[in-house]
Order: C-alpha cells, then sequence, then structure tokens
C-alpha cells in the first residue's frame, strides 16, 4: 500500500498544474511522512493482533485448567479440609480458616463495589443517551445501548470507551459531527465520575482508607497496565487480611521495636 501510494504521488507532474516548486516539495515531503507514519502504525497494529491471536491457545489452557480445578476443589471440598486439618497444626487451621474467610468476605465485597460503579456508569450513560435523543441527535434505542456500556464496562480492561468511541467514529464518518463529540463529552463525564468514585465506593465496601485503594490501583497500573487496575485492590486486600496482626500493632513497630 505504502509503494503504491508512493508510485502515484511520484507519477503526479506538478508543473502541468502550475504549482509552486516550494509548495511540491512540502506536499511531497508532508505525504511521505504520512505515508511512512501510516505503514508504521498498519504494520504495529497488525502485530498486535497477530500476537493476541497466538496467546488464545495459552489463554484457553488456562481457563481450562482452572475451571477443572474449580470443579475438583467444589466437588472434594471436605477431603481437601480433613487433609489440611490432618497435617497441619490445630492452631494453625483455625487461623488459616479465619483468614480465608475474611478474605472471601472482602473480595465478596470488593466485587459488590464493582457492580456498583458498572451501575453508576450504565445510569450516566442512559440518562446521557436519553437527553441526546431527547434534543433530536440520531441515538435509537439508548436503553440497549446503555445495557451494552454497562455490560462492556463491567468487563475486565475493557471499558465504556469500547462501545461509544466506535460509535463516535462512525457517527463522524457518517457526517454527524455533533454526535461524534456529545458520545465523547458523555464518555469523558463517565470517566471522570467513574475514576472520582472508585476509590471511595471500594474503599467503603472493603474497609481500606480510599488512599491506600488509590495506591493499589495506581500501583498494579504502572506494574500489569489497565488489568492492575482491578488486580491492585485484590492483592491490597489478601496483604491486608494475611498481615492483619502486624499492621494492628503498628507494621515497622512490630517488625524492629521488639524486646
Amino acid at each position: 500500500m505504502y509503494n503504491k501510494a508512493q508510485s502515484i504521488i511520484n507519477s503526479i507532474d506538478f508543473n502541468k498544474i502550475k504549482i509552486p516548486t516550494q509548495f511540491t516539495e512540502i506536499i511531497n515531503s508532508s505525504s511521505q511522512d504520512f505515508l511512512q507514519m501510516l505503514s508504521v502504525w498498519l504494520r504495529e497494529t497488525l502485530t498486535s493482533i497477530l500476537q493476541m491471536i497466538t496467546m488464545l491457545p495459552t489463554v484457553f489452557v488456562y481457563i481450562g485448567i482452572t475451571l477443572i480445578s474449580t470443579y475438583f476443589i467444589c466437588t472434594d471440598k471436605l477431603y481437601i479440609l480433613d487433609q489440611v486439618e490432618h497435617h497441619l497444626p490445630q492452631i494453625w487451621v483455625k487461623r488459616l480458616m479465619v483468614r480465608l474467610r475474611k478474605i472471601i468476605s472482602s473480595l465478596g465485597s470488593y466485587l459488590k463495589a464493582e457492580f456498583i460503579l458498572v451501575g453508576i456508569s450504565f445510569i450516566i450513560t442512559l440518562i446521557g443517551l436519553f437527553v441526546l435523543n431527547i434534543i433530536g441527535m440520531n441515538v435509537q434505542y439508548p436503553l440497549l445501548a446503555a445495557i451494552l456500556v454497562g455490560f462492556v464496562d463491567a468487563l475486565p480492561i475493557l471499558g465504556s470507551g469500547t462501545v461509544i468511541i466506535p460509535w463516535a467514529v462512525i457517527a463522524a464518518l457518517d457526517g454527524d459531527i455533533k454526535l461524534a463529540i456529545a458520545l465523547l463529552i458523555l464518555l469523558a463525564i463517565i470517566s471522570v465520575i467513574r475514576q472520582f468514585m472508585e476509590p471511595k465506593v471500594v474503599s467503603k465496601q472493603i474497609g481500606i482508607h480510599p488512599l491506600f485503594t488509590l495506591i493499589a490501583m495506581y500501583t498494579g497500573f504502572k506494574t500489569i497496565g489497565i488489568l492492575g487496575l482491578l488486580i491492585g485492590p485484590i492483592v491490597l486486600i489478601i496483604l491486608s487480611n494475611v498481615f492483619e496482626s502486624l499492621i494492628d500493632k503498628g507494621l515497622l513497630k512490630s517488625i524492629f521495636d521488639r524486646k
């Protein structure tokens, strides 16, 4: 594609059009830079898609092992617990069960917080789309679209932008610039409110200060990317429950203040 476009540009006789030489040089250099940038972007995009496709078998293996393991753990739960109680000291078993119950409870609260956030995104999207529909913009089936946005927003990595951004691009290409801008503004409102509410809602459900929740989300994001925003608070929940006694006494005080 790059070579074909380049040959077309080179075949144009700018002398017949009577365009100044400096202007033709600018056109040539700009077109070459644009085509080069476009070819690099296409190559990187196709490479990323190919890498995702080659990862699918590994993902399916992980999902299969997880499902099979979950099945055996659920069906043989009593046997596993009996083995744990048989091989571990009684005091260890009691502490382990207490920790597991707290971790499961905290993780359940965290999932509840995520559902609350998804509900907030759904309500904002629904109100925004109904407003756009009322003022005469080409927004059909706002309820169905809001449900789709809420469903995608609940999935890891994906978010409201996965639906709204392509919708805005299609509207712009179709000539409806006002709708495209309105959709992008709606996405910005959803993102700002969600980013503002998420640390507070999550911290309220899991019983951890919003600042530490925000630190966990940011650390997860910097470590493993977008998925870290979801995994960071989960790791924080597990660590806070495992080291609960040390945290209650004072972490550094418990380590260094030993007499």
